[in-house]
C-alpha cells in the first residue's frame, strides 16, 4: 500500500468518524409511511433453531475473517444473547418501526421470498432486480453459515429485513439505524438503489447508521455500549472507505484500513466520559424552570 493511499484513508477514517457528534438530541423515529401490522403466523421478531454442527463451523471457521476485522471474538458468532436482542427490540420499538423483519441468526429463504413483493415503497422494477440478486446470494451463501467470510450481519432495504448473527448491541443498533433510515424517507427507491451499490454506494448510508447508534447509546447514558460502539463501528467503517479508495475485489486496502480505524476508534472512545457530561449539561439548560 502506497504511503499517499494511506495517508488519504487516514484522512477519510477521521473526517467520516468526525461527522459523529454525541451532543446533539436524540431524534427518535416516525416512519414515513404507514406500516402493516405483523401477524401471530409472521411475528417480527424470530431467531433460528440451534444447529449446533452449523452454528460452531460458522462461528470457528467462517466467521474468523470478521473477528479479524473487529477484533472480536463475539463477531458473527451465531448466538445471539438476550441482552443484545433486548436492545434492538428496545431500539426498534423506540423508533416505531413496526414493519421491518428481525431475524436472529435465522435461515428463511423462502419466508424472505415472500416479503420481496410486499414491500411497496420502493418502485416494483428495482425492487425485484436488485432485491432478486439480494436474496439469491442470501439462499445460496446463506449467512447463517459463512456469515464473516460471505456477508454477515446486515439489513436488506427490498424485504426490509434485519439479519442479526452477531452477539454485539452496537453492530445490532447499527443494523436497525439502516432501517430507520429507510424509513424516514418519502422515497425509498433511488436511496435503495444507491445503497446496493458495492463500497462506494453505502459509504454514506453507513456513517449515517454509526451515528445514530451512537447518540442512540448517547441518549441512554450507556458508556459501556459506546466505548465498545467506537472500538466496532470505527473500524468497520474504514473497511468500506479502504475498499472505496482499492478496488471492490477483496484488496489489501481494505484489509489495511481497519487499523486507523481502531486507532481512532479507541482514541475518541477516551473522550466518551467528557461528551457525556456535555450533553447532560446541555440537556439541563433545555429543561424548562419550574415557575416559583
Amino acid at each position: 500500500m502506497k504511503p499517499v493511499s494511506y495517508i488519504v484513508l487516514l484522512g477519510l477514517v477521521v473526517l467520516f468518524s468526525s461527522c459523529y457528534s454525541l451532543e446533539k438530541p436524540y431524534n427518535y423515529g416516525n416512519p414515513y409511511h404507514p406500516s402493516p401490522e405483523f401477524t401471530e403466523d409472521d411475528p417480527q421478531f424470530e431467531e433460528g433453531e440451534p444447529v449446533w454442527i452449523l452454528d460452531q463451523t460458522g462461528n470457528w471457521v467462517f466467521s474468523l475473517p470478521s473477528k479479524l476485522v473487529l477484533w472480536d471474538r463475539k463477531a458473527d458468532n451465531h448466538y445471539i444473547s438476550k441482552e443484545t436482542k433486548e436492545y434492538l427490540i428496545r431500539y426498534i420499538k423506540e423508533n416505531n418501526l413496526r414493519d421491518v423483519k428481525v431475524r436472529f441468526n435465522q435461515y428463511a429463504p423462502l419466508s424472505e421470498w415472500k416479503r420481496l413483493p410486499k414491500n411497496k415503497n420502493i418502485n416494483p422494477v428495482v425492487r425485484y432486480f436488485f432485491g432478486s440478486i439480494s436474496l439469491l446470494a442470501y439462499t445460496f451463501l446463506p449467512g447463517r453459515l459463512f456469515a464473516g467470510t460471505i456477508g454477515g450481519d446486515h439489513y436488506n432495504s427490498f424485504t426490509n429485513t434485519i439479519n442479526l448473527y452477531s452477539d454485539l448491541p452496537p453492530v445490532a443498533i447499527h443494523e436497525g439505524g439502516h432501517a430507520k433510515d429507510f424509513a424516514q424517507r418519502e422515497e425509498r427507491t433511488w436511496y435503495a438503489v444507491a445503497y446496493a451499490i458495492p463500497v462506494v454506494g453505502a459509504l454514506y448510508h453507513e456513517a449515517k447508521a454509526s451515528d445514530d447508534a451512537l447518540n442512540y447509546f448517547a441518549e441512554k447514558e450507556d458508556k459501556a455500549q459506546l466505548d465498545s460502539s467506537y472500538e466496532l463501528l470505527t473500524p468497520a467503517y474504514s473497511t468500506y472507505v479502504g475498499g472505496a479508495i482499492g478496488d471492490v475485489v477483496v484488496n489489501p486496502i481494505t484489509a489495511v484500513a481497519v487499523i486507523p480505524g481502531h486507532l481512532y476508534g479507541r482514541y475518541k472512545k477516551r473522550e466518551v466520559p467528557l461528551e457525556l457530561e456535555k450533553r447532560k449539561q446541555k440537556k439541563k439548560i433545555k429543561e424548562p424552570k419550574a415557575i416559583p
